[in-house]
C-alpha cells in the first residue's frame, strides 16, 4: 500500500504541476516550444508514474500490456506531436502548404492521444487494481475535457463565428482552459487526495511470551 501512495503522490503532483505550467502559459500567453516540451514532458512522467508505479501492484493498469501500451501513447503523443509541428516549416500565409501539415499533425496526435486515453480508462476501471471509489475518474477526467473542447468549438463556430460579443470568445476560452486542466491538475489533485486517503500498512503485533 505504501508503494501505491508514493505512486499517486508522484504521479498527482506531477500532473499537477502540468496543469499549473499549462494554466500559466496560456495566461501569460508564453506559448513558446521551450514551455511546451517542458509541459509535455513533465505529463509524459507523470503518466508514466501512474503505468510503472513503485511496484506490480501499485500500477494503475497491473503492469497488464493493453493498459502499460495505451499510458505510453498517452504519455509521450503530446510530446512527439508538439515536436514534429515544430519542425514543420513556419507557416508564412494561409495558403501555405504548412497550414494543412499542421493541421493534420495536431488532430492526428489529438485523435490518438484520445483513443488510447479511453482505452487506458477502461482498463483502469475493470481490472480493479484502483480502488472502487476511484478507479472511474480518469473516465470522467476524459469526458469533461472531451465535452469541454467540443463546447468550445461549438461556441466558436456557431456564435462567435455569427458576429457575438467578445464577451462570447472570453467564455469559450474558459471553456477550454477547462479541457485542458481536467486531465491534468484535476487528476492530479484527485490523486493527492486518494493518497492522502490510503490507510497506513498494518502491522502486527504479537503478544510476549
Amino acid at each position: 500500500m505504501r508503494a501505491r501512495t508514493r505512486t499517486w503522490r508522484t504521479g498527482g503532483i506531477l500532473l499537477g504541476v502540468a496543469g499549473v505550467l499549462t494554466l500559466l502559459a496560456g495566461q501569460h500567453a508564453l506559448n513558446g516550444f521551450a514551455l511546451r516540451v517542458v509541459i509535455d514532458i513533465v505529463w509524459a512522467i507523470g503518466v508514466l508514474a501512474f503505468a510503472v508505479g513503485f511496484s506490480r501492484d501499485a500500477s494503475v493498469v497491473g503492469r497488464r500490456p493493453l493498459g502499460m501500451t495505451s499510458l505510453i501513447v498517452v504519455a509521450v503523443t503530446p510530446l512527439v506531436s508538439d515536436a514534429v509541428v515544430m519542425a514543420l516549416p513556419e507557416v508564412r500565409s494561409p495558403d501555405d502548404p504548412a497550414v494543412v501539415a499542421t493541421s493534420v499533425v495536431s488532430w492526428g496526435g489529438t485523435i490518438v492521444s484520445l483513443a488510447a486515453g479511453l482505452v487506458a480508462a477502461v482498463q483502469i476501471a475493470r481490472l480493479g487494481t484502483v480502488p472502487r471509489r476511484w478507479r472511474w475518474m480518469p473516465m470522467w477526467a476524459l469526458c469533461v475535457s472531451v465535452g469541454a473542447a467540443a463546447l468550445q468549438y461549438a461556441t466558436v463556430a456557431l456564435l462567435f463565428g455569427a458576429g457575438a460579443g467578445q464577451d462570447v470568445l472570453v467564455a469559450a476560452n474558459m471553456i477550454g482552459v477547462l479541457s485542458l486542466l481536467a486531465p491534468t491538475l484535476g487528476l492530479g489533485v484527485l490523486a493527492l487526495v486518494a493518497a492522502a486517503s490510503e490507510r497506513p500498512d498494518s502491522v502486527d503485533v504479537y503478544r510476549p511470551v
